[in-house]
């Protein structure tokens, strides 16, 4: 077998992962035994068959394919040349660990925060590569990689914020356009928190009438549900009729678009999640101003629709980039200019306090390096919730009985485990319970455990169990639809769409993932026909179609006789090939309770006392959660800076 300059060898290597992020390295290689001599230098060999290199590797959403040039005795370059991860959360990770690759020759590199599973795809592939150049790769991997020395800095600013998530990046940004000098901190190597990994839907009660779906016999169903479930819950009579004589007017105007309003939508989390028409009409008020911020800064909306868990086709986010993307591009644009700085991969690890009042943050980078940052004008907490804290998660349930599991799966981002909490509580905040206070997600797949590779909505789509039957009303709520969830065989269902409702386009479903790979993985089947989509889901066929066709039927009539399933969006019924299917299953996705903050998100003690200089957003906050609490972030600065 020969080898040379330009020689370029194609491979595919698997990455297996686990729910810790674990994962082994590429097995195998291809070619002849090198004939050339060994050679040593300082104990690591650098002897190579001179030439080009590629070898592909399996990351979190994508393949990864990696181009390395290898001279006779060293690593040249290593580049990136194809994937389709999630660009944000991947970047950090494909700029930097080929840098360090290159000025140290090792493969001893460190997966870089956050971005796990790409980290170690590339470093796979970069080590198939040089097994193809007949490099010694465990020579390489016992190289040392030079450590970066620390150093510590003290910043002087006007607004310190934890966590660069939705909610964080709001507020930093919202209060640098003001003028403000502000420093973020953040845990992982990239902004955007959850965002990145969720679908990036917001409610954008206020949207224009060309983004709005027409509204149709079911939804009217749903907009009477929700005025009589608060009217039977004993609600103030006259916030209900404001909502009522809001629909008239609307629709006395001849429209036939779906209506929304924010006090609709309190109403309908009053119904799906509790608490009180207050605190819910805050949370949809804060989303109004924050739908209304992003509009100023010309955001491209998509289309409004209905999401998992919540039948109001009133959720919007970018038509340019998939899952929530397009908020941090426009973020990152936006900051050109400003005054903003953001600590990459520097967890803060406590809060500084003078006199009563917090005053700033402490921080440290992995490297050791420490940051003293002091902000005139306080601090905001939004480094999220503790979805992926287990012990804080058996702590504080309500009614999942986690400690009677061992262990089970969170569908987050890096980095969900409670500190911002931990740090409030001890500058002297409450931390405040729910009686509904951990939200799972009944919709992530059974091989990432992601909510990110979901195909289609659930308001054009069924959800049937092993046996090829329905379960659940898919338009019902999330908590309702996780109950029925683990009642199922192994905790499994199908996710099942058409052509029409799967919202694939070129080859990749909404959320970005290609559909070839997906399918590759066991994510999803494909099928031009329902019969042999039953097979590949292992369903009787008889059961599955007599579920299809009842399922056809209810989207003519809005009537669902056994789940009383309301919700259906213009392509719901499944009678265009291809079909696919997604064996789903669940995993925790948000909690609701945690720092007691007033309606200006000022963080409150036990006695519900103002903690000066303290304020927190985001799911860090009682109440706070999804890409909706940007809302709150610009409420904050808008707040602080008496805007």
């Amino acid at each position: 077998m020969g080898h040379g300059k330009n020689h370029v060898i194609d491979r595919r290597r698997f990455v297996q992962a686990s729910s810790v992020a674990a994962a082994a390295l590429a097995l195998g290689a291809t070619g002849c035994a090198s004939s050339h001599p060994v050679a040593e230098t300082g104990g690591t060999t650098t002897q190579f068959v001179a030439g080009t290199y590629q070898a592909t590797a399996l990351g979190k959403k994508s393949d990864i394919t990696v181009e390395v040039v290898f001279s006779d005795t060293a690593i040249d370059s290593v580049r990136v040349v194809d994937h389709g991860e999630t660009e944000r959360i991947a970047a950090p990770a494909f700029e930097k660990i080929p840098e360090i690759i290159v000025a140290s020759q090792s493969l001893a590199v460190d997966a870089v925060t956050g971005a796990t599973l790409s980290s170690l795809a590339l470093l796979s592939a970069v080590e198939d590569c040089a097994r193809q150049a007949d490099g010694d790769v465990s020579a390489l991997k016992r190289a040392e990689v030079p450590k970066e020395q620390p150093t510590d800095e003290e910043i002087e600013c006007d607004l310190a914020v934890i966590g660069a998530g939705i909610s964080g990046m709001a507020s930093a940004l919202a209060a640098a356009q003001q003028g403000a000098k502000v420093v973020v901190f953040e845990k992982s190597s990239s902004m955007g928190g959850n965002a990145l990994v969720s679908g990036g839907f917001i409610e954008y009660a206020n949207a224009p009438e060309e983004l709005r779906v027409e509204v149709n016999d079911g939804y009217l169903k749903i907009f009477q549900e929700v005025l009589q479930f608060n009217r039977d819950a004993g609600l103030d009579a006259s916030l209900v009729d404001e909502v009522q004589q809001q629909w008239d007017d609307y629709y006395a105007n001849g429209n036939t678009k779906l209506f929304s309003s924010p006090e609709f939508l309190a109403l309908q989390l009053c119904m799906l999640e509790g608490n009180t028409y207050d605190f819910q009409h805050t949370y949809a008020t804060d989303v109004e101003g924050g739908t209304a911020w992003l509009d100023t800064m010309q955001f491209p909306w998509m289309p409004l629709v209905a999401i998992p868990g919540y039948s109001w086709a009133h959720f919007s986010g970018s038509s340019e980039d998939v899952n929530g993307e397009g908020y941090f591009n426009v973020f990152e644009r936006e900051m050109e200019g400003l005054d903003l700085r953001i600590l990459f991969a520097t967890p803060a690890t406590e809060l500084i306090t003078e006199s009563g009042r917090v005053t700033g943050v402490i921080g440290s980078s992995a490297n050791g390096s420490t940051y003293t940052v002091r902000a005139k004008d306080g601090v905001v907490i939004a480094s999220g919730g503790y979805a992926d804290n287990q012990d804080m998660l058996k702590e504080h349930d309500k009614m999942w009985n986690w400690k009677d599991l061992d262990t089970f799966h969170c569908d987050n981002n890096y980095g969900h485990t409670g500190d911002g909490i931990r740090m409030a509580t001890e500058a002297g905040a409450a931390f405040a319970e729910l009686p509904f206070n951990q939200m799972v997600f009944p919709f992530v797949d059974t091989v990432l455990y992601a909510t990110e590779t979901t195909v289609g909505t659930t308001n054009e789509s069924i959800y049937v169990n092993k046996a090829g039957k329905r379960f659940c009303d898919e338009g019902g709520s999330r908590t309702d639809m996780t109950i029925a969830l683990m009642e199922q065989d192994g905790g499994v269902g199908f996710q099942v769409v058409d052509h029409d409702s799967s919202m694939i386009t070129d080859g990749k479903t909404h959320t970005g993932m290609d559909v070839e790979y997906a399918i590759e993985r066991g994510i999803l089947y494909r099928a031009d026909t329902l019969e042999e989509l039953a097979g590949l889901m292992g369903v009787d066929e008889a059961t599955f179609q007599k579920t299809v066709d009842d399922y056809n039927e209810m989207t003519r009539t809005f009537n669902d006789p056994e789940f009383g399933r309301s919700s259906f969006g213009p392509n719901a019924p499944l009678d265009n090939p291809p079909f696919y299917a997604s064996p789903r299953t669940w995993a925790m996705h948000i909690t609701m309770d945690g720092i007691s903050t007033d309606s200006s998100h000022r963080a409150l003690d036990a006695a519900g006392n103002v903690v000066p200089g303290l304020y927190v957003v985001g799911e860090a906050a009682c109440g706070g959660r999804g890409v909706g609490s940007l809302g709150a972030g610009y409420a904050v600065a808008q707040s602080i800076y008496n805007v």
